[in-house]
C-alpha cells in the first residue's frame, strides 16, 4: 500500500509542476487565484489586508503576503491540521508533538531545553506585523464533539492613522481527552505596537507574549500490543494507562522593546533625503517554568530509569535571560524598499545576554557579536550571509553561521531558485548537560555539536521542490533508557521534499510529501510521509455565497517513530515499536456567506477499518472518530 500511495501521489505532483512550468501563464488562469481570494465578490466591505514576518535583531526588506481569504483553511482549525505541517502527537490537539520531517534549527544564545510544541508555542520570531487601510478582526470558535473540546482564536489588527499599529492575537483550546488523564488546557495570548514619528527619526517595538499550558499526562497506554489487536473498540476511559496522576504546567513570558534612529539628512538637489542608516537598541526578557506532578507513583512504569523513593514527586523547573542589543543597519525599519536592480546591506552589533538558572546554580554572561549582509547583483541574484559568534557562558565559542543565494526568474509570481547553508557549532541544549529532579540526574561533559543542513530548492507561488541534506555530528538525543546520549558517528540524513497547492477551476488540493532516508538509528524517519488536502468549491446563491466539499488524506511508512517521556518533557529514540502504515481520511463541508465561514468535518471517519493501529507516537492512540463544527467571522473596517 505504501508504494501505491507514493506513486500516486508523486505522479498527481508531477502533473501539477507540469501544468505551471510555463512562464507565460496569464493573469487569467485560475492557477495562481487561490492566494487571495478577494472576497470583495461576497463581502463589497472588504479592504486589503496583508502581513510579513519580523525578526527579534536583523531587518530585512518587507515582504507582504495578503491575508488568505479563502476558504481553503476554514476547516483546518488546528494548525497540526494544517497540509504543510506533517507530525507524529500524543493523539488530541493541544500536546506535544514533533515534525515526522527532520529539521534542526536554533536560534543563538542560551537553551535550557527545547519545548515540544512547535505549533502551539509561541516566541518573538512568530509575530506578524501588518499593513492595513483600519482595522481587521477575525474570530473563530470551533467545537469538537466525543470528546469535548472547545478552541477560540481572536486577533484585532488596527492603523491609527499611519502612525500607530498593534496587533494582539488570542488562542484558547480545552480538550477532555479520549482516555484517562488527557485533559489538555492551552492559552496563548500576545500583543504588539509600533510607532513612529512623523519625521521618520525615531521609532520604536513593544511586544509580549504569553504562554500557558496544562496537560494530564497518563504516558499512554499500558498495553498497546493489545489494543491494537483488538475486535472491537470499547469505551476508552477503560483502557489501562500508565500514568493516572501525572500532570505537567508551562508558563512563559516573553518580552521585547527595541527602539530606532534612522540617520536621514536633506538633500537639496534630489526630492529625497539621504538615508544613513539606523541604529537599534533592543531589550528582551524570556522567563520559562515547567511544573511536573505525579502521585501514588507507578513503580512499573518509572522502573530503573527513575530513582524515586518516595509516592510523589513534583519537580519544577525555571530560568530566566535577560539580553541587550545594540546594533547598525543599513535595512530602513517597516518600509518597503524600491524594487531596486542592485544594492548592498549590512548589519553589525552585539547582545549581551545573562541568564539565570536557580536549580543548578548557574549564572551566565555572555557576549555574542554578529553580522548580516544582502546584496543584490543585476536584479535577480540574492546573496544573503549572517554569522553569530558566542564568548562566554556555558555556550562559549557557539559558532552559527549562514549562506544563501536565490535566482529571481519572476518576482512577480515569486518564481525563484534557491540554495542555502546552514551550519552550527554548538552546544547542545543546557538540560542534556546537568539535569537534576527527584527521579533523574546527569551531569555530562560534551563536545560541540556540529551540524550542516543543505538545501537547493525550486519555488513559484506556493510550488516547491526542494532537497535537503542533514550532517549530524555528535549529535545528542535522548535514547530508550531515558537519558541523554552523543552520537559520534555522523548521521547523514537525505530528504526530498515536494509543495503543491493545485487549482483548476472549482477543482483544487494541495500535496505536501517528504521522501527521507537516515544512515543511523539514533534518527529514525519515515522513508515515505505525505498529506493531501482535495476539494470541489462553487458558488451559490446567485454567486453570493461559497460552498466547499473537501477530503483530507495522511499517510506515512512503517518506521521506529521516537516515544514519549512525560517526566522529561521529550521524546526520545527507541527500536521496540513499529507505527505507520495507515492512512487518515477526514472528509468535510465548508460554507462562506460574505464575511462568515462555516463547516462541518468528521475526523478519521476510517477509525476501526483498518483495526486500531492508528498510532503516529508508540502507545499513544490518534483520536478516534470525531465531529468538528466550526465558524469564523472576519471584520475589515
Amino acid at each position: 500500500m505504501s508504494i501505491k500511495v507514493a506513486i500516486i501521489t508523486l505522479l498527481l505532483l508531477a502533473c501539477a509542476f507540469r501544468s505551471v512550468a510555463q512562464e507565460d501563464e496569464t493573469e487569467e488562469d485560475d492557477l495562481f487565484h487561490h492566494t487571495i481570494d478577494s472576497a470583495m465578490a461576497i463581502s463589497p466591505l472588504y479592504l486589503p489586508t496583508s502581513y510579513t514576518e519580523l525578526g527579534t535583531i536583523f531587518f530585512k526588506p518587507i515582504d507582504y503576503r495578503g491575508v488568505d481569504t479563502t476558504i481553503d483553511l476554514i476547516a483546518q482549525h488546528d494548525p497540526i491540521e494544517q497540509t504543510r505541517y506533517i507530525c507524529q502527537t500524543l493523539g488530541i490537539g493541544g500536546q506535544a508533538h514533533k515534525f515526522v520531517n527532520f529539521t534542526y534549527q536554533k536560534e543563538p544564545g542560551f537553551s535550557l531545553f527545547t519545548f515540544p510544541y512547535p505549533l502551539y508555542f509561541k516566541e518573538q520570531e512568530d509575530l506578524q506585523y501588518y499593513k492595513l487601510k483600519t482595522v481587521y478582526t477575525n474570530l473563530g470558535f470551533t467545537y469538537s464533539i466525543l470528546p469535548e473540546q472547545y478552541m477560540i482564536t481572536a486577533q484585532h489588527v488596527q492603523n491609527i492613522r499611519d502612525k500607530v499599529n498593534y496587533a494582539i492575537n488570542v488562542r484558547g483550546l480545552t480538550s477532555n481527552g479520549y482516555y484517562t488523564n488527557q485533559r489538555t488546557s492551552n492559552l496563548v495570548a500576545d500583543a504588539l505596537v509600533h510607532y513612529e514619528i512623523p519625521s521618520q527619526i525615531y521609532g520604536f517595538r513593544a511586544s509580549y507574549i504569553v504562554n500557558f499550558y496544562t496537560f494530564g499526562e497518563n504516558g499512554g497506554l499500558l498495553n498497546m500490543k493489545e489494543f491494537v489487536t483488538q475486535d472491537s473498540l470499547e469505551d476508552t476511559k477503560a483502557y489501562n494507562m500508565k500514568l493516572y496522576y501525572a500532570s505537567s504546567k508551562l508558563l512563559t513570558h516573553d518580552i521585547l522593546f527595541q527602539q530606532y534612529v534612522n540617520i536621514i539628512t536633506p538633500n537639496k538637489r534630489k526630492e529625497k533625503d539621504n538615508y544613513w542608516g539606523t541604529f537599534l537598541h533592543t531589550f528582551r526578557f524570556k522567563q520559562q517554568r515547567i511544573d511536573y506532578n505525579d502521585r501514588e507513583l507507578d513503580t512499573l512504569y518509572y522502573g530503573t530509569n527513575f530513582l524515586l523513593s518516595a509516592d510523589t514527586t513534583a519537580d519544577t523547573t525555571r530560568f530566566f535571560t535577560l539580553s541587550n542589543t545594540l546594533q547598525w543597519s543599513s535595512f530602513k525599519p517597516y518600509k518597503e524598499d524600491a524594487d531596486e536592480k542592485y544594492f548592498f546591506h549590512f548589519t553589525g552589533g552585539i547582545t549581551y545576554e545573562y541568564t539565570r538558572f536557580a536549580m543548578a546554580n548557574y549564572t551566565g554572561h555572555a557576549l555574542i557579536p554578529f553580522a548580516q549582509l544582502h546584496a543584490r547583483l543585476f536584479s535577480v541574484m540574492d546573496i544573503h550571509g549572517r554569522i553569530f559568534y558566542t564568548l562566554g557562558g556555558y555556550q562559549n565559542n557557539d559558532l552559527n553561521a549562514r549562506a544563501a543565494i536565490s535566482w529571481a526568474i519572476s518576482r512577480p509570481h515569486r518564481h525563484f531558485l534557491g540554495t542555502n547553508i546552514d551550519y552550527y557549532f554548538r552546544m547542545p541544549d543546557y538540560a542534556y548537560t546537568y539535569f537534576f529532579s527527584n527521579g533523574k540526574y546527569w551531569k555530562n561533559n560534551w563536545k560541540k555539536q556540529n551540524i550542516l543542513h543543505f538545501s537547493a530548492y525550486w519555488e513559484r507561488e506556493g510550488y516547491k521542490a526542494e532537497f535537503g541534506y542533514f550532517m549530524l555530528h555528535n549529535y545528542v538525543v535522548i535514547d530508550s533508557t531515558w537519558t541523554p546520549k552523543a552520537i559520534d558517528k555522523y548521521i547523514n540524513i537525505i530528504q526530498l521534499h515536494l509543495f503543491a497547492p493545485i487549482y483548476v477551476k472549482g477543482f483544487g488540493a494541495k500535496i505536501n510529501i517528504y521522501l527521507q532516508y537516515s544512515n543511523n538509528k539514533a534518527v529514525q524517519v519515515p522513508i515515505f510521509a505525505g498529506k493531501m488536502d482535495a476539494f470541489y468549491r462553487l458558488n451559490i446563491f446567485k454567486n453570493k455565497a461559497k460552498i466547499q466539499f473537501g477530503i483530507a488524506l495522511a499517510y506515512n511508512t512503517n518506521y521506529y517513530a521516537d516515544g514519549y517521556c512525560p517526566m522529561l518533557h521529550s521524546f526520545y529514540t527507541q527500536e521496540d515499536v513499529k507505527v505507520g502504515h495507515y492512512l487518515y481520511f477526514d472528509p468535510s463541508i465548508a460554507i462562506q456567506v460574505q464575511r462568515i465561514g462555516l463547516y462541518f468535518k468528521v475526523k478519521h471517519v476510517l477509525c476501526g477499518a483498518m483495526k486500531y493501529r492508528y498510532f503516529t507516537t508508540p502507545d499513544y492512540p490518534m483520536e478516534n472518530r470525531q465531529f468538528v463544527l466550526g465558524i469564523t467571522w472576519r471584520f475589515f473596517d
